[in-house]
């Protein structure tokens, strides 16, 4: 088998075994990161990086790698590949995850934002400003977020609206608050569960 095929079939530890002394490869990388190695894969995106300095997505996730091995400068890398690709709502959905746990919920609240600005249709990004929105105190703007995640996932409530009604929601960032102090002490959508379960190990 080749590294992709060890990969689909789930041989991490295989990969590693058979190509961790070989030329760095993002599918090195990833089965690192499914075996929880964040310092080894993190090794090889750098080196990734420096080969491919324009490869934004290889900062995300050399961001996440960072994030897991709690350092305090990981969203510096997902401010770089923001700023190599400013239209991306997966890279903006991906740092406001790192905001949001890192203490920074208004900062997450405006990425969350831009990210359906960007994606208006992503379910996930919509639930997920709900819940960043419902920490700063703003209850009924999440239960909106919450209730057309639902009806975009298809997920049938008591509170589901017909479709026209979404498009009267307008991604926009909430009134400024130090609310937020307070709780400092939290389909491709496939990208960003996949990203999700990352970081939550």
């Amino acid at each position: 088998m080749d590294i992709q095929e060890l990969y689909d079939s789930g041989k991490f530890d295989e990969i590693i075994k058979q190509f961790r002394k070989g030329k760095p490869s993002p599918t090195l990388a990833f089965a690192y990161q499914k075996t929880k190695q964040w310092e080894e894969a993190m090794d090889v995106w750098t080196n990734l990086i420096a080969q491919y300095p324009d490869a934004a997505e290889y900062y995300v996730e050399r961001g996440v790698c960072k994030f897991n091995l709690r350092f305090k400068h990981a969203k510096q890398d997902f401010d770089q590949a923001i700023e190599m690709e400013p239209d991306n709502a997966y890279f903006y959905s991906c740092r406001a995850y790192i905001r949001d746990k890192t203490g920074d919920t208004e900062g997450s609240v405006a990425d969350y934002t831009k990210a359906l600005e960007l994606d208006p249709e992503d379910a996930i990004t919509l639930n997920n400003l709900g819940l960043a929105e419902q920490k700063l105190g703003f209850t009924a703007r999440a239960r909106e977020r919450f209730k057309y995640s639902d009806d975009l996932m298809g997920v049938k409530t008591i509170d589901s609206r017909a479709p026209d009604d979404y498009q009267k929601l307008k991604p926009t960032p909430p009134e400024k608050t130090t609310l937020w102090r307070e709780f400092k002490k939290m389909l491709t959508k496939d990208g960003f569960k996949s990203f999700w379960k990352e970081l939550r190990g």
